[in-house]
């Protein structure tokens, strides 16, 4: 992983071996990854590598090359290369974006989980974790840790640096009858509980043995924080102003609008201690911390460089690319409500709780109608506890209808994995259709 001073050295060869502005971006990093199947550690290995990409412009052409060469000869090469392109490209529809020299915050890495989670640590965590696995069960999986710089900069001096770690861990424990269930963590920060998460998915497995084929049609569902944010996720893809500029959004001109319940509001939040800390965009423009849902009011977008020019609004810094796609939330937490799970599950009368969502995708995002499967632990709510386990059924749901249908919304919060974290909760949601069985 380059530090702060490395990755500046390399953005200032860069920029001086070429007289157009240029833009630089660089990420880089090491992966530790330990997988374990069938109970077993199958790979533990860690991987070294960096990317830089740098973007020439010349009046309205825009050239972008990339390289992880990082010796004087591969960088000039790499210049090279975007300036011969760069003379043949046609005018595209903007000028260059001066990189934004607005402050920033900057947070580094304490070093607490790259040490928690060496090559090592990785293995002493999944060694115990299957310790728990019981007889007739075995247990796949894996075990990350992230480390990454990101680093960007431009001709004229900006310069903007973040560093963090992330730690990563996923499991499914599955009997022999094909009977499974899943445990997942994530953190930026403190240690993840690696150990309850094997627990839990283990308890999850054998409770889910002698499972029934549900009823298909409308039934009330309390969705856990991961199949909750699941929704969220993909709804979120379309308050990005690529999705708004093409029509495909629900909300395209519709920005102001009532379109969900008053006990929803989600908000992307770049200070939450929890998320993400890069306070940049991948164009180096500040990330604005904006409240995408007020209380079912759709209240922001999210803008880059090219899309906040083309729709004459304020760029929120949310670019992951260069080409003018839009923006992308990294920093999403979904409001609270006022009861706990157990306290959801106990109020309700009958319905179903779903623990995950699998192969989820968009029928059509203009109505926000999904289609997913339910796996590793869906059960029957009856009179306030669960009962009976759920075989695996497919879901065809329309959003704009269930987050008007959210009945209940749990206090605590849990993190997910999406484009950053994400703080979810868990939901009840009435009237939630089956649609088929696989």
């Amino acid at each position: 992983m380059l530090n702060k001073n490395e990755s500046k050295a390399i953005i200032d060869k860069l920029v001086s071996y070429t007289k157009h502005y240029a833009t630089v971006n660089i990420s880089s990093g090491t992966t530790g990854t330990t997988r374990f199947a069938n109970s077993e550690i199958s790979q533990n290995i860690t991987i070294t590598d960096a990317v830089v990409s740098v973007t020439l412009y010349n009046g309205k052409k825009e050239v972008t090359t990339s390289t992880n060469v990082l010796t004087d000869d591969g960088l000039k090469q790499l210049v090279k290369d975007a300036e011969a392109m760069l003379a043949h490209v046609p005018d595209g529809e903007y000028e260059a974006f001066k990189m934004s020299t607005a402050p920033v915050q900057e947070r580094e890495s304490t070093g607490e989980l790259a040490t928690a989670f060496d090559v090592n640590g990785r293995a002493q965590y999944v060694k115990e974790g299957m310790s728990h696995v019981a007889s007739g069960f075995t247990a796949a999986g894996a075990l990350e840790l992230l480390r990454r710089a990101s680093a960007v900069g431009d001709s004229h001096g900006a310069f903007r640096n973040a560093a963090y770690d992330q730690v990563s861990f996923n499991t499914v424990i599955t009997h022999a009858d094909g009977t499974a269930g899943a445990g997942e963590c994530h953190s930026y920060t403190t240690t993840p509980d690696v150990i309850s998460e094997f627990k839990k998915a283990q308890a999850t497995a054998k409770a889910a043995m002698g499972a029934v084929s549900p009823e298909l049609g409308a039934h009330t569902v309390v969705l856990s924080p991961l199949a909750f944010g699941t929704l969220v996720s993909y709804m979120s893809y379309m308050l990005g102003a690529g999705a708004v500029d093409t029509g495909m959004s629900f909300a395209t001109g519709k920005l102001g609008q009532k379109f969900f319940g008053e006990n929803f509001t989600l908000t992307d939040d770049v200070n939450c201690p929890h998320s993400r800390p890069m306070f940049f965009d991948y164009e180096g423009t500040p990330r604005q911390s904006l409240t995408l849902i007020d209380k079912g009011v759709v209240s922001a977008f999210l803008y880059d460089n090219k899309l906040a020019s083309k729709q004459k609004a304020a760029n929120t810094g949310h670019a992951v690319t260069n080409k003018g796609r839009g923006g992308y939330a990294a920093n999403l937490q979904i409001a609270g409500g006022d009861m706990s799970l157990d306290e959801i599950i106990a109020s309700t009368k009958k319905g179903i709780f779903i623990n995950e969502f699998h192969y989820t995708n968009f029928v059509n995002p203009r109505n926000l109608q999904l289609t997913g499967l339910t796996r590793n632990g869906t059960f029957l709510i009856e009179d306030g506890k669960l009962t009976t386990p759920i075989s695996t059924v497919r879901f065809t749901e329309g959003l704009l209808d269930a987050f008007n249908a959210i009945t209940a919304i749990s206090k605590e919060r849990t993190k997910i994995d999406g484009m950053g974290l994400m703080l979810a909760p868990a939901a009840r949601i009435e009237n939630f259709h089956f649609t088929s069985k696989p």
